[in-house]
């Protein structure tokens, strides 16, 4: 769907990028040669990209060109309506979420763990985007990027229990509990008026290919190590 709208960058780094997790609000230089290096790949400038200090919230905020290059700190959700500025946050297993009002030109990006789904950031996101760029519901596209799914996000009674009004997406197989997360940020949508055909939810799972995507659930890794998402628009 945000595939044919050829002005439009998107998309996420796999294991071959190299680990492109923040330290926190900095920058160490295995980190920073990685980003360097894919950015240009990519063919952005590396001084147009702007990060997040992700919290595992739902606090969101407007940036514009001068936080270009900076780290947003507290943030897990950011749009801007600025051209070749290009929005990003980190995800090792996490929902990547990109948001496009293809009228307006107005782009966004969330992450969203259980925590973030549970204080519903999607709707959120799609709510500052009304309220401070007069989208309408219809023009914003949104698309769920790679992500840990149902299969094998694994949750505690007490991680269930606070979200029991989704009962139809809480599988009980072999005396355990999953939850698939992405189905529920999606009827979040749903139900602030996104058309249901503006919704694309990727079908990847960040644990079951192993070979592609770095994920905390299946390595357990002592320093953690995590994709980065990113959107723009070039022109």
């Amino acid at each position: 769907m945000l595939s044919k709208y050829k002005n439009l960058v998107w998309g996420m780094s796999n294991k071959r990028d190299g680990s492109m997790k923040l330290s926190g609000n900095k920058f160490d230089r295995e980190i920073l040669k990685n980003q360097q290096k894919f950015f240009i790949k990519l063919g952005i400038d590396y001084n147009n990209v702007v990060f997040t200090d992700l919290q595992h919230g739902n606090n969101i905020k407007i940036v514009e060109r001068k936080h270009a290059g900076q780290i947003i700190s507290n943030t897990d959700g950011i749009i801007t309506n600025e051209k070749k500025l290009f929005l990003t946050i980190t995800m090792a297993d996490c929902l990547p979420i990109y948001f496009y009002d293809h009228k307006k030109k107005i782009i966004g990006i969330a992450h969203a763990g259980w925590q973030g789904v549970k204080k519903n950031i999607v709707s959120r996101m799609v709510q500052v985007m009304i309220e401070n760029f007069k989208s309408k519901y219809d023009d914003i596209l949104i698309n769920v990027g790679a992500h840990i799914q149902k299969c094998h996000f694994e949750v505690n009674n007490d991680t269930a229990k606070k979200f029991k009004e989704y009962q139809d997406v809480i599988v009980q197989k072999r005396n355990k509990t999953f939850i698939n997360l992405s189905r529920i940020a999606a009827v979040q949508l749903f139900d602030v008026g996104v058309p249901v055909d503006n919704v694309e939810v990727s079908q990847e799972c960040t644990y079951c290919l192993d070979a592609k995507y770095f994920s905390y659930r299946r390595d357990k890794p002592k320093d953690l190590k995590a994709m980065i998402a990113y959107i723009g628009l070039r022109e």
